[in-house]
């Protein structure tokens, strides 16, 4: 309490009071104690209205947690409801594209299949039309070469003993059944990888019309010698035993051979024939190869756009000369030596080319 300096007024908790006679002013005193009441009642009216915001609060916050739970689990829900529907209707779409991919594939396989069954049934036909005309010409040459063979006999005969004759045209009779059945062979061999798997059936085909030609040649070869000789024909070898029977010597041909140490389980020669080429051809030169005493056997390997024969020798033998003898080459190139194992080189050029021709003139020393 501060007594202010004029008695007449006291100043008690920030307020001025009047001082009467009997004392404080009554009137300011409940006046005071009124507004003190006032803010007292005023304060706890804010206090129970904060208690009940509070309360209020508390409780939105309890509500809007079990809300945001309730919303929380529905929009779950409602992502687990759209995710299976999206993974339904992406699973649908997956099936029918997949079914459409799929009856595309189908579609594409067969009408694939189609091309390549008919591409294949036309290859297998002008396959077996050039095996049928080689065959046929390869027979008619043998034939031929028979004939005349037997012709030359006949003159011969007349100042030969007849055994002797006879004997020469059993040696013929051997060599036309060798040359044939090798060729046939050559031929089977080569169809047999273009063919594959869709022409089994024709080339068994193939291979009875072939027998059936070999064995009029065999009739032809016999009825000749029965016509020269007028001795019974011996038997007919069976074709696995027809090419060792074109390797047959005589003792006088093993006379003249005399001893060699030529290894024949490797080739000693690589004839590499390029382009063009002419299955023909190709055959006589390896039929003559075939006849020849020096020669073991010979093999056909064929390669992306050549052809190569490989030679097994049993006595020694210039290939290249004998190469340049033959009508069937054109050119005739000497490459690597034999060396380490590995076979000497030629390279062929069929004749009948313009540019083999050329080649054959400027070069004298190559002729036939």
């Amino acid at each position: 309490m501060n007594p202010s300096q004029n008695r007449d007024v006291v100043e008690l908790w920030g307020r001025e009071f009047n001082i009467v006679r009997n004392g404080l002013s009554e009137a300011q005193v409940v006046s005071f104690v009124n507004e003190l009441v006032k803010q007292h009642d005023l304060l706890i009216q804010r206090q129970e209205h904060m208690a009940a915001l509070t309360q209020l609060a508390e409780r939105t916050v309890t509500e809007a947690g079990k809300m945001a739970e309730d919303l929380k689990k529905e929009a779950a829900n409602q992502a687990k409801a759209d995710a299976q529907r999206i993974t339904a209707e992406a699973e649908a779409v997956a099936a029918r594209i997949t079914a459409e991919a799929q009856a595309r594939a189908q579609e594409l396989i067969k009408q694939r299949e189609a091309e390549i069954t008919s591409s294949a049934s036309k290859q297998a036909a002008e396959i077996k039309n050039q095996a049928e005309a080689a065959a046929k010409a390869e027979a008619s040459r043998v034939l031929a070469e028979a004939e005349e063979r037997g012709r030359r006999l006949v003159q011969e005969r007349e100042a030969a003993a007849i055994a002797n004759a006879g004997e020469q045209a059993r040696v013929i009779r051997e060599q036309a059944e060798a040359e044939a059945s090798g060729m046939l062979e050559r031929e089977r061999q080569r169809i047999q990888p273009e063919l594959a798997s869709f022409v089994r059936n024709l080339h068994a085909r193939l291979l009875a019309e072939l027998e059936d030609l070999k064995t009029q040649v065999g009739s032809l070869s016999t009825e000749l010698e029965q016509d020269l000789g007028g001795a019974p024909a011996p038997e007919t070898a069976a074709p696995e035993a027809a090419v060792p029977a074109a390797k047959g010597h005589d003792e006088f041909l093993d006379l003249m051979a005399g001893p060699t140490e030529i290894d024949t389980d490797e080739p000693q020669w690589e004839l590499e024939i390029v382009p063009p080429i002419d299955i023909m051809k190709i055959m006589n030169i390896v039929g003559y190869l075939d006849s020849l005493p020096q020669v073991t056997k010979t093999e056909i390997i064929p390669r992306n756009e050549r052809t190569s024969v490989m030679v097994y020798l049993s006595a020694p033998l210039d290939i290249a000369e004998t190469m340049r003898g033959l009508p069937e080459v054109g050119l005739v190139t000497e490459g690597e030596k034999a060396k380490g194992g590995k076979p000497a080189k030629l390279t062929i050029s069929l004749s009948g080319s313009a540019e083999n021709e050329a080649s054959q003139t400027k070069d004298p020393s190559t002729a036939a």
